[in-house]
Order: structure tokens, then C-alpha cells, then sequence
């Protein structure tokens, strides 16, 4: 079975990208109207060992045979790379056409008025909501306008579990997606050698996307209708201290672990379990694991929800109409059916593409479609990455032994005087 990965998550997403916005970039390329075709610059990112770019260009070509009047050049940019160019692209008013944005980003952007919204140009497109996950949908809405197209998509999290580890424990699988089940695995391990919870705790935004997995799994939320804190709420709160309470589950060195680093213990079968995206799955294939995997953790009796990660297609700022045009033809040819499969490493936004693309490269579908379907996109706001950082702080005074009510009022205090 093939399998492919690619990164999503990063430190601090959209921390360049908010301090860019304020500046409406002016793209280049050949003109519109009657001075000939059209030419549109299209960035995606992408790890480098990644062969993409060899299936985005066969699709740019079936564009461009179909719109000989759209030219189309693929920037594709490694992914370590691709925010600070990006940034340096926008701030230069040198902005590519259509790019993708990082969920997280979107607000930011929308903001400083660099990307374009979208909703009287879907329109002429097969461009529908229902043609896509709903939380994935939700991350590209600013104030109730779409400044983006869901072009991929992944859950944090998932919990891989190593089979004979759980089997030695007398722990089922299933068992795992009960916050009871993770503490049960706990406590049958409690003299092993082997950690039986993956738990990281580092600055860093996977730690947030797995928190706010816990949070909204039990209920919570974290920020409320209004743009305010809702972490010191009950709801919240006993999510944390449930995750806390796992701290002595976890491998040593939680405050600096990565999820990164627990995947090493996990592939050298010292640490039970792991959280990931479904885009750990190719890692753990090639490896001599027997492994298999939930998704997510829920209070016992309720539904795990997971966090959005991936990315959207957004039209940056231009006062081309034939530009416009042209671009929002383009995304539309990206994000169909036939296409968005072929042109994502992570999962199609689109689901009729997804459902297709989850058969033929990741195990058990059906498991990830229910958590894609469920998830919930980080919250939507101009100043996420100022919230996130808040986030990871507030985390590492938990873990540092602060209480935990005390931990989130703080946090709330400092995220709603944010400027």
C-alpha cells in the first residue's frame, strides 16, 4: 500500500505572517485583460524529499490544456522555508496569486486585508461547503466571509498504540479513546521500564493542537463567542488536570519533549503510545512495529473531537478582475474531486477526494474519516499565534507544578488583554 507524509505543524505558525499583514501586495506576472494569457503564480510547500511538485505540474498541465488562456507557475517551497518567504513575498508586494495559508494564518491575513474574500467570486465555481469537512470550512471563515478553500487537512490527534506492549498490559486498543482507558493503560504499566503515555509538554504548537483536542473533547473551548478566553472555564480546567494526571505516565523530560521525540521512543518501544495526525501512519508503516491506533480521547462516553491542522488555498490581493478570474478558476480545478487527491500529501479538503484518497494510502479510513468529520479548527482569530504562545506558557507552569485553576485564569487574563 503506498503511503506518503508531509509536515503540518510548526512552531508558532503565523508568527511572521501576523507581523506582515497591513501591507496589500501587488502581484506580478504577465497582465490580464486583452494583453495575452494570463500567468498566475501558484505556492505550495512541501518537505524537500517530497516528489509533489512531479503531480502538481501534471495538474497544472491538464489546467492549462483546458484554459489555454491560464498560464500557471508552480512555486513549490520546503516547507521549513516556506513561511518567512512567504512573508518576505508579501511585505515586498510580490505575492504569488494563489498560495496556500496555514489555517492559523487566515485571520491574520484577512486582517491586513493581504488575501481576498471569497464569497461573491465561489459563485461561478462548483465551490460549495458541503463539498468539504466542516470544521475544515469553518478555518477558512473570518467574521462570517470565506477567505479561503480547504486544499488539505489532518487531526491531531490520533493515538498510536505499539499492539504487544498494550497486550502485556491487558489493555484493549479501543480502550484508549476513554480518558479512563489512558490512565488504566497507566497505572498496568506503573513498573514497567516502558512509559505507557506519549505525553509531550514543549513550546511548541503540537503541544497546543493535542491540548485543545482535550479541551474539546470535553466540551470546552478556547476562546469563546466573543474572542474571549473560555480556559479557566470548568470545562477546560478538568481537561487539563486530566492531562497533567498523566505526567507520571509519561516518558522523562516531558517539559522539552517533542512529538518528534516520542516518536523516537515509540519506534524504539520505549513509550506504549504516541499522538499524531493520521500523517504518522507512513512512518510507522515502514517500520517493524506492530502498531494499530483511535482516534483521539473523550471523558468516558463522549465523542472525541480532534483539532484541525492543514492548510487552505487563498486568493492574495489584487484589483485584476481578469486575475481574479483566472485564480478562482484555478483553485476550483484544484479542490475537485478528480483532482485535490492528487495534488495534497496530507488529506484532501475535499471529501468525495478524501474518501478516495484515505483507501488507497492510510489503514482503517473509516476511523479517520469520523474524526475529520468531528474536528475542530484552532480558534479564529488575528492574534492566534499570540494566544498559542500563551497556550504552551500556561502548559509549562502546570507542568511545572502550578495549579491548574490558577495556571488558566492567568492565561485567560493575559489573552483577553491582548491589543
Amino acid at each position: 500500500m503506498k503511503l506518503s507524509r508531509r509536515a503540518v505543524m510548526a512552531t508558532g505558525l503565523g508568527a511572521a505572517l501576523g507581523g506582515a499583514i497591513g501591507c496589500t501586495p501587488q502581484n506580478g506576472g504577465t497582465g490580464g485583460g486583452n494583453s495575452g494569457p494570463i500567468t498566475l503564480k501558484w505556492w505550495d510547500n512541501q518537505q524537500s524529499e517530497s516528489g509533489l511538485s512531479e503531480y502538481q505540474q501534471a495538474a497544472v498541465a491538464q489546467f492549462t490544456e483546458a484554459h489555454p488562456d491560464i498560464k500557471v507557475e508552480v512555486t513549490t517551497v520546503p516547507y521549513d522555508q516556506y513561511q518567512q518567504r512567504l512573508q518576505l513575498a508579501v511585505q515586498g508586494g510580490d505575492a504569488p496569486d494563489v498560495a496556500t495559508v496555514d489555517q492559523i494564518w487566515t485571520a491574520g491575513l484577512a486582517a491586513g486585508e493581504s488575501i481576498l474574500p471569497l464569497d461573491d467570486m465561489i459563485g461561478e465555481t462548483k465551490i460549495s461547503h458541503d463539498s468539504f469537512f466542516p470544521g475544515a470550512w469553518e478555518s477558512a471563515l473570518v467574521d462570517g466571509k470565506l477567505f479561503g478553500v480547504p486544499f488539505n487537512v489532518d487531526v491531531w490527534q490520533f493515538t498510536y498504540a505499539n499492539k504487544k506492549l498494550l497486550a502485556d498490559a491487558g489493555v484493549e486498543l479501543e480502550a484508549l479513546t476513554n480518558w479512563s482507558g489512558l490512565t488504566e493503560l497507566g497505572e498496568a504499566m506503573a513498573s514497567s521500564q516502558v512509559a505507557p503515555i506519549g505525553l509531550f509538554g514543549s513550546n511548541y504548537e503540537s503541544t497546543v493542537c493535542v491540548m485543545d483536542s482535550f479541551i474539546y473533547s470535553n466540551g470546552g473551548s478556547i476562546l469563546d463567542d466573543q474572542g474571549r478566553s473560555a480556559l479557566h472555564q470548568p470545562a477546560a480546567v478538568e481537561a487539563l488536570r486530566f492531562l497533567h494526571s498523566l505526567v507520571p505516565f509519561a516518558p522523562d523530560g516531558v517539559l522539552n519533549n517533542t512529538n518528534e521525540k516520542i516518536r523516537e521512543l515509540f519506534l524504539n518501544q520505549t513509550v506504549a503510545t504516541e499522538w499524531w495526525p493520521a500523517l504518522e501512519q507512513p512512518t510507522l508503516a515502514d517500520s517493524d512495529l506492530d502498531w494499530d491506533f483511535v482516534a483521539g480521547s473523550a471523558p468516558d462516553g463522549q465523542t472525541p473531537i480532534g483539532t484541525y491542522g492543514g492548510w487552505n488555498l487563498a486568493l492574495f490581493a489584487s484589483d485584476d478582475d481578469a486575475r481574479k478570474e483566472a485564480a478562482m478558476t484555478f483553485i476550483d480545478f484544484l479542490v475537485s474531486p478528480e483532482v485535490n487527491g492528487k495534488v495534497v500529501d496530507l488529506i484532501p479538503g475535499n471529501v468525495a477526494a478524501a474518501e478516495s484518497f484515505l483507501q488507497e494510502n492510510r489503514l482503517n479510513p473509516e476511523v479517520i474519516m469520523t474524526h475529520l468529520e468531528n474536528a475542530r479548527p484552532r480558534p479564529l482569530s488575528p492574534k492566534y499565534l499570540d494566544v498559542s504562545l500563551i497556550q504552551q506558557e500556561m502548559f509549562q507552569k502546570i507542568l511545572n507544578g502550578t495549579e491548574v485553576q490558577a495556571a488558566a485564569d492567568e492565561a485567560s487574563q493575559r489573552i483577553d488583554g491582548l491589543a
